[in-house]
């Protein structure tokens, strides 16, 4: 089977849960005897008069298409340009001709078009999409306002501007609100047309695939199957069963929806001296935010930033770990970095909110605390201070994620359901 895997972006370049995913389904499938082609936009190309990119990385092929041209870096125009790009489509049907996959699988859009959709559809390929976070109904994807609240759905588009405005660092355009609004009601009916072209919606959480289902899309589309999980990714690891040792992790994105400065607050006010908390993720994405992290740390020699984690040190990096914080403010969907701590035998702190709560049980696997609670937070860590007979509880009962493998055999069966009609 030629299987076609749509995503924004990829590997090596972009290091995110999608991503890694994507990469993971491509290798397995590979394995399998499909043929896989990743198709990503690759921001690296954008206006340097290089259409597209084709190689292999780690075995997988790729096509890298740039999405921009330099005149095209008016903020209005950019905006339209990460859900419609008739320049991406045109490229992409040459795609589908000259390829002709059997079936295709949409892990992201954003940078892309929405008419990749429609090109799919009208050569009758079947059509496929993992919803990995809120992009088809909110333009950040997050859905989670500059204040810290979560956003719901309906709501009127002025609240859409606002949020744009303060995200792209022109808060003035909040002003112009009503010259802008029309953007963002074309982006909300172009993106819901073309999305009734795919054929079945895979959700990795049931949280998720009910805020879909609440927002009016057709709940016989949806399946709920959980992300597989690659665990040669952890390399050489032996889990060995510890204890409890002070050593406390966060893995992920340095942005501010993640909520990494409420797990320093929290931190910081921590009595113990014997803990450490290891903080890794890109620290050259949000240079701001961090910078504000590190003002916030106060030099506090409990807490070190290690940078990105590296793919082969996944392993190293969770055997160092007793517990993992995963302080999100926004509503989470399915984080790999939850699976690599079960797998790596973890538990994990996180806060109550999103699908969070269906991945990590208090007392079990877990603990959980208030979204954006700093005092709720610093509770539940001097639980865990000290605490062996707590740490061996949780770690005993760490379910074992679906494997890459489980996963695909279900994807599999997915995908020949559909090419049968």
């Amino acid at each position: 089977m030629k299987v076609l895997l749509v995503v924004h972006q990829y590997l090596p370049f972009h290091r995110a849960g999608t991503e890694i995913y994507t990469h993971s389904l491509a290798k397995e499938l590979e394995r399998r005897g499909h043929q896989v082609l990743v198709y990503c936009h690759e921001a690296r190309l954008d206006g340097q008069g290089i259409s597209f990119l084709v190689e292999l990385y780690d075995g997988v092929r790729v096509r890298r298409v740039a999405a921009f041209a330099k005149r095209e870096f008016l903020p209005w125009r950019r905006f339209q340009r990460t859900f419609l790009n008739p320049r991406i489509e045109a490229d992409y049907a040459q795609v589908l001709e000259a390829w002709n996959p059997d079936v295709v699988h949409v892990q992201h859009l954003k940078d892309l078009s929405v008419g990749i959709l429609e090109k799919t559809a009208a050569r009758g390929v079947p059509l496929v999409m993992t919803l990995h976070d809120y992009w088809a109904l909110c333009p950040n994807a997050q859905a989670i306002r500059p204040d810290g609240t979560i956003c719901r759905w309906p709501h009127p588009q002025l609240s859409c501007v606002c949020c744009a405005a303060w995200r792209v660092g022109l808060p003035v355009l909040r002003f112009a609100a009503p010259l802008v609004m029309p953007l963002f009601w074309q982006r909300a009916r172009c993106v819901r047309e073309q999305l009734e072209r795919v054929d079945r919606f895979i959700s990795p959480s049931q949280f998720l695939l009910r805020r879909y289902v609440e927002a009016g899309f057709s709940p016989p589309k949806f399946f709920m199957l959980e992300n597989g999980f690659d665990y040669k990714r952890l390399g050489s690891l032996v889990l060995r069963r510890k204890g409890w040792r002070g050593h406390y992790a966060y893995i992920g994105s340095l942005a501010w929806q993640k909520g990494v400065h409420i797990l320093i607050r929290a931190f910081t006010r921590l009595e113990a001296r014997n803990i450490r908390l290891r903080i890794r993720g890109n620290l050259e994405t949000f240079p701001e935010y961090v910078r504000s992290l590190r003002e916030q740390a106060g030099g506090d020699e409990r807490i070190s930033f290690e940078g990105e984690l590296a793919e082969n040190r996944i392993g190293e990096a969770l055997a160092w770990a007793d517990y993992l914080v995963v302080p999100s403010l926004w509503w989470e969907n399915s984080p790999v970095t939850i699976q690599e701590a079960y797998a790596a035998g973890v538990p994990v702190i996180a806060s109550q909110v999103g699908a969070l709560q269906e991945k990590v049980f208090p007392g079990i696997t877990g603990l959980l605390f208030h979204p954006g609670d700093v005092e709720d937070l610093v509770k539940v860590l001097r639980q865990t201070v000290g605490n062996q007979e707590l740490f061996a509880a949780l770690q005993a009962q760490l379910p074992r994620p679906p494997s890459i493998e489980e996963h695909v055999d279900q994807l599999e069966l997915i995908y020949k359901r559909l090419e049968k009609g």
